[in-house]
């Protein structure tokens, strides 16, 4: 259980009959496509569930796990949803899942160092890649390089944890 990943966190009762409503960090895919998740209460507890079903519903999900059968055991649920990097299915091809990228060093074609991949956000149209940076002067900051493959990003290497992008040093 050491390269858990938070994916999503509880929200209450679904129903009388202890489903729970699932707020995803992401998309959900992950925690639709899983069957092995674990619960992370504000204490730091990590507590294996064995999953029933879930589903989407809305813009997030529901589920049910064995030893969550009533209403009110669901509304005093407070946990994180974590699964483990390595139960994670196929990202598909030329894909990645962004638990793999997130501090990875960006450099562009020219082998500028450009920063390192702090979060991946997104404008409603693309995903974007939120590189943070450091400045030889000691200027700090952050920008966005749209995730477009072939445009403006290159390689994603998470082997190696390199991002190369075509963006000019001067755009951040």
């Amino acid at each position: 259980m050491d390269d858990l990943v938070e994916l999503g966190r509880t929200a209450g009762a679904y129903g009388f009959h202890g489903w729970v409503r699932i707020v995803p960090f992401e998309s959900g895919e992950v925690l639709e496509k899983t069957r092995n998740w674990v619960l992370l209460d504000m204490r730091g507890t990590k507590t294996a569930i064995k999953l029933l079903g879930v589903q989407r519903h809305g813009t997030g999900l529901i589920a049910k796990w064995e030893g969550c059968e009533t209403k009110e055991e669901a509304d005093l649920l407070r946990a994180k949803i974590c699964v483990s990097r390595s139960e994670f299915p196929d990202a598909g091809k030329d894909a990645v899942w962004a638990v793999d990228i997130i501090g990875s060093l960006v450099r562009n074609k020219e082998g500028v160092e450009l920063g390192t991949v702090q979060d991946i956000g997104s404008n409603g149209a693309q995903d974007l890649l939120v590189i943070s940076y450091q400045k030889d002067d000691g200027h700090t900051g952050q920008f966005m390089i749209p995730n477009i493959k072939d445009v403006y990003v290159f390689d994603i290497d998470v082997d190696t944890h390199t991002v190369l992008v075509d963006w000019q040093a001067e755009w951040r």
